[in-house]
């Protein structure tokens, strides 16, 4: 169900359940006015007839016939809507004889007991009574009215203030589905823009005419697809570039095999065998460093973690190195921080962290001279990783650690990859790489700097 015609569905039964509630409040109330108001007429006319009362001869009559005036009674003249049997009155003198003053009221009990007000039936018909005596003289006096007729004037009171509320009620209905359907107009157009745009587009989506409550939504959409649109030509990127740095590896693989297959030559096809090892072994670093990359592309800055126990994570990098130090003869050595103090202190993933150094770590042994040291250096605002290699270019300094750069004149064997992934842990974990040169006094080498991200300035 749509959420337009559940907003019209709640409406419509909250117009109908307050119509409800409304007509039943006027019926209780209606019903109070008037019960009060007949009470205190009753009250009255028996107050009244009580005063009367001495003034009368005893033996006087006053027949008043129920239904109205007969034939050679007095003319009472045009009696309107008036129901004169629907009002009673009765009296008895204080030896308990009746005045016949109105003949309705000769219906009426005597019921010495009771004083004041009383319901009972009779003659079928409910009726609400009023008994008053005078102590003094010894006069009982009685008025009743038929409690249908009070029910009557209930009923036509609350019909006179429902009913143009029934009637209204569908004009109203049809306004309110008209005026929720035009309110919900943008509602639907967003959802439509939303549906024809192309996947991958980033462009943002207009606040021009949008309400207040949808503005929050729209803002949030806009960085939803800027997210979208940044993971998509991330991947695109990472596809692309993937696609270019396996396809060398994949073609000296093959002719490698082709060599190894068909050449005559035992040693031509040991030499081939070698090759291909190695071809698969850069092409297994290759699609390792790919998937480390695609999965740090999808990681948020974390915002919490464990203390960061480094020596522990230090001593897992050097084992997992130590192969490639020991082929090729380059020592590793890591320091830590004077005086006892304590390495760079930070919490996140330790898992995360050691990738980094251990990406570090591999590029500092592959362009280190056989025979030289890569340091690892702890201090208590930042990390190094320092070799005696080549170093870097100047202007090769600021593209170190794209994806899938490489300088030129380089040897040794890569991806293009592991400065990178090193660069994508330390922005989740509030750290920033830097790269420099050795000085000139101090030889040739590539220093690696890790220390906190300072915040922009405001």
């Amino acid at each position: 169900m749509t959420l337009q015609r559940r907003l019209i569905l709640a409406v419509l039964a909250a117009v109908a359940f307050a119509w409800l509630l409304t007509s039943a409040l006027v019926y209780l109330s209606a019903h109070e006015e008037i019960n009060e108001l007949y009470d205190t007429a009753m009250v009255r006319m028996a107050q009244q007839m009580q005063a009367v009362l001495p003034l009368m001869n005893a033996n006087a009559k006053s027949p008043l016939p129920s239904s109205g005036p007969q034939p050679g009674d007095t003319d009472l003249g045009d009696l309107g809507d008036a129901g004169l049997g629907d009002l009673a009155i009765a009296a008895w003198r204080p030896g308990g004889e009746a005045l016949h003053i109105d003949p309705d009221g000769d219906r009426l009990p005597r019921m010495p007991a009771i004083h004041g007000f009383t319901n009972m039936t009779i003659d079928g018909a409910k009726w609400r009574l009023y008994y008053l005596d005078d102590p003094a003289a010894g006069w009982r006096v009685c008025v009743g009215q038929i409690v249908a007729e009070r029910n009557e004037l209930v009923v036509s009171y609350v019909q006179a203030q429902a009913l143009p509320w029934l009637f209204g009620l569908p004009l109203l209905t049809t306004l309110l589905v008209w005026a929720i359907r035009r309110m919900l107009r943008p509602l639907l157009a967003l959802s439509h823009a939303i549906a024809a745009r192309t996947p991958g587009d980033p462009t943002p989506m207009s606040l021009e005419g949008a309400p207040p409550e949808l503005t929050p939504l729209v803002r949030a959409m806009n960085t939803l697809l800027e997210r979208v649109s940044t993971l998509l030509e991330h991947e695109r990127r990472l596809t692309a570039d993937a696609a270019h740095e396996m396809r060398t590896p994949l073609a000296a693989l093959k002719a490698q095999w082709e060599v190894a297959r068909r050449s005559p030559d035992t040693e031509e096809r040991a030499r081939a065998a070698v090759n291909v090892e190695v071809g698969i072994e850069r092409l297994s670093h290759l699609v390792s460093q790919l998937l480390t990359m695609s999965r740090l592309e999808d990681e948020e800055p974390l915002a919490a973690g464990e203390a960061v126990d480094w020596q522990q994570i230090s001593q897992q990098v050097f084992s997992d190195c130590l192969q490639l130090s020991d082929r090729r003869h380059v020592d590793m050595e890591i320091l830590w921080p004077a005086d006892g103090g304590k390495p760079l202190e930070i919490c996140g993933d330790p898992v995360l962290l050691g990738t980094m150094l251990r990406n570090l770590l591999d590029n500092a042994l592959r362009y280190s001279p056989c025979g030289s040291v890569v340091t690892l250096a702890f201090g208590t605002d930042h990390i190094e990783v320092a070799d005696h290699g080549p170093g870097v270019a100047p202007e090769h300094l600021e593209r170190l650690g794209s994806r899938f750069f490489r300088a030129a004149g380089q040897q040794e064997q890569g991806s293009g990859l592991g400065i990178s992934i090193a660069r994508r842990v330390a922005y989740l974990h509030g750290l920033t790489v830097e790269l420099s040169n050795r000085p000139a006094a101090a030889g040739t080498g590539l220093v690696v700097r890790i220390r906190r991200l300072l915040p922009e300035a405001t």
